[in-house]
């Protein structure tokens, strides 16, 4: 699967079948972890078979079931922190959908004490991304169409355009 069919594949998913990460999917992973880190700065985390930070009101209260495993995005708290976050975790979710994993990115429904990652000093988690093998495979949300978000004089450029498409794919 190439970045772009990823990207138009890959849709949220709350809901999660018991199937824990094959060897390889952990691999491959981590591998695109640590690359993000290395090049980053952060110190996003691969959390495994860790049900508790999905276990309380909040999880159940966003819908999420079976979530076990998810990437936990941590850094140093600086002003562009989410901004990275966000870069680099979507950089991972795509690699995950390549794998044949499903994700969802979650800000407030699950429980910050409880999760299982590791804060050095002076660091945030600044959101998750749940990671596993969906119950389904997500559904697509409509976009407005690209007239509407822009306006070209003339013949828009094929490059314009391929981009354009893929910032319609992203998540909000």
């Amino acid at each position: 699967m190439k970045i772009e069919e990823a990207m138009k594949a890959r849709h949220a998913v709350r809901r999660y079948t018991d199937k824990q990460l094959s060897a390889d999917a952990v691999i491959s992973l981590s591998r695109e972890i640590e690359s993000c880190n290395r090049e980053s700065g952060l110190h996003i985390q691969l959390v495994k078979d860790e049900p508790k930070a999905f276990s309380g009101f909040l999880a159940k209260y966003g819908s999420f079931h079976n979530v076990n495993n998810y990437i936990a995005l941590v850094g140093h708290d600086a002003p562009d922190l989410d901004e990275k976050c966000g870069y680099y975790g979507e950089r991972i979710v795509l690699a995950a959908q390549m794998l044949g994993l499903n994700t969802c990115w979650v800000a407030m429904s699950f429980s910050r004490g409880k999760a299982g990652c590791v804060l050095a000093e002076h660091e945030r988690l600044a959101l998750v991304i749940a990671v596993g093998y969906g119950e389904n495979q997500g559904r697509e949300h409509r976009s407005k169409p690209a007239e509407k978000i822009c306006r070209v004089r003339g013949e828009m450029p094929a490059w314009f355009s391929r981009g354009l498409e893929a910032a319609m794919l992203a998540p909000t």
